[in-house]
């Protein structure tokens, strides 16, 4: 019993002269930060590439040039859109009473013409991105009051393509210098695939390019 009370009288002394030991600090590594930073950039070019997929499938889904023209037209509709509602308020009751009326119906913005000449007139977009745009719809017009059916390496539609602001510059269509009685229809029908490939998939390209920035932009 004695010892019992000896050892614990002596256990509170003990404790008292143990030397007090502050507890360690979180270390800081330099590079956490910029490892957060690198995460958000990976993260915001992840979302770039599923949205530029997303144009990429709407495009190549159409196989006809009219299709096409048409399935980019409605691409850019709605990246004009989305910067048309950013000039107007947000609040529901303005949405309801005051921005849907501008658009819809008989709106004064219900034409797509109208609205793409409404943000380019408040300087939201470049001459250059409004003349692309202008042009492509004056080609889904034209396009739609055709019966003939157009391939991309036409005469109608290289014309229009090839003054695009965003289009890449096209190689010249290649050509088979040899006699008549030597050229092989196989070939030359190859190689005209293969130059009607090598616009669509440049005109895809541009087009994406175009519709991105588009919907990438701020009107305010």
């Amino acid at each position: 019993m004695k010892l019992n009370r000896a050892r614990n009288s002596a256990q509170p002394e003990r404790e008292r002269e143990l030397p007090s030991v502050a507890a360690p600090e979180k270390q800081r590594y330099p590079g956490s930060e910029a490892t957060t930073m690198a995460t958000m950039e990976e993260s915001d070019l992840y979302k770039s590439q599923a949205f530029e997929n997303r144009i990429l499938e709407r495009l190549n889904a159409r196989q006809t040039v009219a299709g096409f023209i048409q399935a980019t037209v409605g691409l850019l509709a709605e990246a004009v859109d989305l910067l048309v509602l950013q000039a107007f308020r947000k609040d529901d009751y303005a949405v309801k009473y005051a921005v849907e009326p501008l658009l819809e119906g008989s709106g004064p913005l219900a034409d797509l013409p109208v609205r793409l000449k409404l943000i380019y007139a408040l300087g939201v977009i470049s001459r250059d991105e409004y003349e692309d745009v202008e042009l492509l719809l004056a080609l889904n017009n034209e396009l739609k009051h055709e019966n003939k059916i157009y391939s991309f390496t036409d005469d109608e539609i290289l014309g229009p393509i090839n003054m695009l602001h965003s289009m890449t510059a096209l190689p010249p269509q290649p050509t088979l210098h040899l006699p008549e009685d030597v050229v092989d229809d196989l070939l030359v029908n190859m190689q005209e695939q293969r130059y009607q490939q090598m616009v669509r998939s440049t005109l895809v390209l541009s087009i994406t390019d175009l519709v991105t920035r588009l919907c990438h932009k701020k009107a305010f």
